[in-house]
């Protein structure tokens, strides 16, 4: 499973990715697999096309949309596929059947935006692909430092980071429109003895 959001607004839809490969490399296209909820129940279905995963030998991908719960909060679903015998196996090798769980985290409509500003605390220059959290939100920041976040409104805790740069935390009370300004400092050298 890729490609899974982070965060889900409550009812809408939403894409993600399913590979499945068997350890024997048998040819699965035409491979039918069920996105089951939290209950059991099946909310989708998808067909394994016979295009696989660049740079690998035998991961057959499919893409399925599904809809959010109504619910808020984290669901776990889960994929599920049983082959009886490997679609063109030469040897007809029995498959038992295969699942994966996946996390979805459900959330009410955004209601306001987050604009961080993520800049070098001694240049004051901007820090481009720094990840901005505000869980269960994300983004990453932009060429120049900027990064916009919907959120509903609420206490968060904002998170910013990057390679080379201590973590930069700070508390937010989003109760409209916000900026907020992220001086990240830079890790200190490793002392040497």
């Amino acid at each position: 499973m890729w490609d899974v959001p982070s965060a889900v607004v409550v009812g809408e839809r939403f894409r993600i990715k399913v590979g499945i490969k068997c350890s024997n490399e048998c040819h699965l296209t035409n491979t039918d697999f069920g996105i089951y909820n939290d209950e059991g129940a099946q909310v989708a279905a998808g067909t394994l096309s016979d295009e696989r995963w660049p740079g690998t030998t035998g991961l057959y991908v499919a893409e399925v949309e599904l809809e959010a719960p109504a619910g808020e909060g984290l669901h776990t679903w889960s994929v599920r596929t049983k082959l009886e015998t490997g679609p063109g196996s030469d040897v007809g090798i029995p498959h038992a059947e295969g699942s994966t769980d996946f996390g979805v985290r459900v959330v009410s409509a955004p209601e306001c935006l987050v604009r961080v500003e993520a800049v070098d605390q001694i240049t004051q220059t901007p820090i481009s692909g720094a990840r901005v959290v505000m869980h269960p939100y994300k983004a990453v920041s932009d060429e120049g430092g900027v990064a916009e976040v919907r959120v509903a409104k609420g206490a968060y805790t904002l998170f910013v980071s990057q390679t080379g740069y201590l973590t930069f935390r700070l508390p937010v009370e989003v109760d409209a429109d916000v900026t907020a300004r992220a001086e990240l400092y830079l890790e200190p050298a490793p002392e040497r003895n």
